[in-house]
């Protein structure tokens, strides 16, 4: 009886041992495969002569963020767009969503992640006309360059803006 009591404590023992080891290296390795997106979480602003963009970015956890954005006119008295934001790690990859008031038929449209060097952070979606391709490059610690490419009416279309996190 003393012997099965010893390989049950054993296993049982083993396999928390084995458990706690495998979370502490699926936690490892996730850290190193997930860039850093701390800088994305504030307030964000772009003015321009038609009116001001405002974007703001907030931490779910160490992983993912949650945004909105909007642009008001330039009485700054009417919306003229809404779109609420995710950044996600998924098993898949890293995914930016987009869900866009009164466009795409209020459905989320996604962008993995598909590159990340030098501080730029490119997020694509292939199966889409405009934006197909929206890239975030930090140029320093309060401003971020946007570019988004792809096409609309069957031309090229580029749009490059830069928005300043307000402290």
């Amino acid at each position: 009886m003393n012997v099965i009591k010893h390989i049950i404590i054993f296993v049982t023992t083993g396999f928390i041992f084995i458990s706690c080891s495998n979370n502490e290296n699926t936690s490892k390795s996730n850290e190193l495969k997930t860039p850093h997106f701390k800088w994305i979480n504030g307030n964000y602003i772009l003015k321009s002569l038609y009116g001001t963009y405002y974007e703001n970015w907030k931490s779910d956890d160490s992983l993912d963020f949650k945004g909105f954005g909007y642009y008001m006119d330039s009485t700054n008295t009417d919306t003229l767009f809404r779109q609420a934001m995710n950044l996600e790690n998924t098993p898949k990859g890293i995914f930016m969503y987009f869900n866009v008031k009164n466009q795409n038929d209020n459905k989320t449209v996604e962008f993995k992640l598909t590159k990340e060097e030098n501080n730029s952070y490119t997020f694509e979606n292939p199966f889409r006309d405009y934006p197909s391709i929206i890239i975030y490059k930090i140029l320093n610690d309060s401003t971020v360059n946007v570019v988004m490419r792809g096409f609309k009416n069957e031309n090229e279309k580029k749009e490059d803006f830069i928005i300043t996190k307000v402290k």
